[in-house]
């Protein structure tokens, strides 16, 4: 590296970065980067996300004009202005442990608060520093920034506490502008960003008390995990934890609660009518958005097997499963070798089942524990407020990560060699799908396991491999399509969910949920098909994925909902 240190050279590109972008200079803003190098756009040059690599696809996506302004490209549209180095998230310039220099920056549109992240690379020169990768954003909309910390009274003491939250809650249940279907981890976090947006939400859910939804071991947004907060988090204290979020949040959540067919979309007023059915009353509330936070899947698939009816032993859906100790003694079968399958065959094998069975259907990407950990520790460190990973892992395209996944298939397979010759060993077939991507992909496509004990068990023969798909049940068994025969007092499938689409469509119609679906998957950039951005209805949102997605993007999901209540994005 040149003489210069990491602080010196952030500042020289930055200075390159605005003279280009105050001349609306795109062959000069292209140069700023790598041949390979990407661009990450976050609501500065569109209202979406977007991801483009090299100097062709930049220009292109530059150069771009809006039919309804013909003398603006999107980079003169944006009118990038004052950008000044910044130590955003306590994140400083620094060489980073690739050779790369990082840092970090703000600047400002007409309309946003902007900031930015960029990696530099000299590809081992040590000069001519460009953009590996560049992610702008918007950081708030001018004059509707986030509220801050209040200061403890209200109306200057003229009002207590519980007559604000009672005032504040009755106005949202009146006349909410947001409607967020589903009050897991996503509706808490998009519900709680709103809240300080100053976005009447409400939320509708079907369960008796929150935590009754899929878990993780991530912290919440405006929250820090206790220093002793285990890694990976039980189900029920995760639980008790989005239940008292929720409550430390104030927000505004309907429980037992359904929306009904069929909410009507007016695009004059751009308002839904929508009928509510809340403890057994019909209640129509007319909110300009409604947010999908159900999750990314349908009901329980179970397989049509015939001869249901003779199996004289247990059968269920791996969501029904309460627990091995009701297996004890028991020879169980697991349809399914992905991450469910082995965490419950794992619960088995522990827990005294007389015989357990892995049925493996197809092959399976499977990553050890300490790989798993190595990769979540290098994002979110422990110890590390989360938002400096989320900052960090959202200014890094997915495209470049499925690049470098791929490139780093014969390494990762080295790391775990022990681990997978055993597995195959003991006949678990094992695949790195999608181009050998491996985890980082699969994540964006199912099948995959993260192993948490399994892969030993499996090794060790306590849990026996079966492949071949499932045909029949018999009295005391499974009949497979290769005419073999396996023996069981209990089978568990683990055989995934149907679409989401069986969710939606007795909701919104066969039309609008197929216009909207799926949720989940990557568009042709690199960038998700429709979280947290428009999803091919207007005032209809998805809001999915992991406690990170939601805590870092449901700002720019306010951000674009704000904008289009304030008139700044007509759709």
């Amino acid at each position: 590296m040149e003489s210069m240190n990491a602080t010196d050279i952030v500042q020289r590109w930055l200075q390159s970065f605005d003279e280009a972008v105050s001349k609306n200079d795109i062959q000069a803003f292209a140069e700023l980067f790598l041949p390979d190098g990407w661009l990450r756009d976050n609501l500065i040059f569109t209202w979406d996300h977007r991801s483009l690599e090299g100097h062709d696809a930049i220009k292109k996506f530059l150069s771009h004009i809006d039919e309804t302004e013909p003398n603006l490209t999107r980079l003169s549209k944006a009118k990038i202005s004052d950008v000044k180095l910044a130590s955003l998230y306590d994140i400083i310039p620094a060489l980073t442990p690739d050779h790369l220099v990082e840092g970090t920056f703000t600047f400002e549109t007409p309309i946003f608060l902007g900031k930015g992240h960029v990696l530099l690379s000299s590809r081992g020169e040590g000069k001519d520093w460009k953009a590996f990768t560049l992610y702008v954003a918007a950081a708030e909309l001018k004059g509707h920034e986030e509220d801050g910390t209040p200061i403890g009274y209200y109306d200057d003491h003229a009002k207590t506490w519980q007559e604000v939250v009672v005032e504040e809650r009755l106005k949202i249940e009146q006349d909410p502008h947001v409607i967020i279907l589903g009050a897991g981890h996503n509706g808490l976090n998009v519900g709680a960003r709103f809240r300080q947006m100053r976005i009447p939400t409400l939320l509708i859910d079907k369960s008796d008390r929150i935590g009754d939804v899929w878990r993780d071991r991530y912290p919440m947004l405006y929250t820090q995990p206790p220093s002793n907060w285990p890694i990976f988090t039980p189900r029920d204290k995760v639980a008790h934890m989005l239940e008292q979020y929720a409550i430390n949040q104030e927000l505004v959540i309907w429980h037992r609660s359904t929306i009904l067919p069929s909410p009507v979309y007016d695009p004059v007023s751009k308002r839904w009518t929508v009928e509510v059915l809340k403890d057994g009353e019909k209640i129509t509330l007319h909110p300009y958005h409604i947010v999908l936070a159900i999750g990314l899947f349908g009901p329980c698939y179970v397989p049509d097997l015939p001869g249901v009816d003779l199996f004289q032993g247990d059968h269920c859906h791996a969501e029904q499963f309460k627990g091995a100790e009701y297996y004890v003694g028991k020879k169980v079968v697991v349809v399914g070798a992905a991450q469910t399958g082995s965490d419950i065959c794992l619960d088995l094998a522990l827990r005294n089942a007389a015989e357990v069975t892995m049925v493996q259907r197809s092959s399976t990407i499977v990553i050890s524990i300490d790989l798993t950990n190595k990769s979540l520790d290098s994002v979110y460190p422990l110890g590390v407020d989360p938002a400096v990973g989320d900052f960090r892992s959202s200014g890094f395209p997915f495209g470049l990560v499925k690049k470098l996944a791929i490139a780093g298939k014969d390494a990762r397979i080295a790391e775990q060699k022990s681990m997978l010759e055993g597995l195959e060993k003991a006949g678990l077939k094992l695949s790195e799908k999608e181009e050998g991507g491996g985890f980082p992909v699969q994540l964006y496509a199912y099948g995959y396991g993260v192993d948490i004990g399994a892969a030993d068990q499996i090794i060790k023969g306590r849990i026996k491999i079966k492949p071949g798909e499932p045909e029949r049940f018999t009295k005391d068994g499974l009949i497979f399509k290769d005419g073999s025969f396996l023996e069981a007092d209990a089978v568990i499938f683990a055989t995934g969910y149907h679409p989401v689409q069986h969710i939606l469509s007795p909701i919104f119609g066969e039309k609008l949920s197929e216009r909207i679906s799926p949720a989940w998957g990557l568009d042709e950039e690199g960038e998700s098909i429709r979280n947290y951005r428009p999803c091919g209805h207007p005032g209809l949102w998805w809001a999915t994925g992991g406690f990170n997605a939601s805590r870092y993007y449901s700002k720019s999901l306010g951000i674009q909902i704000k904008a289009r209540l304030l008139g700044l994005v007509k759709d």
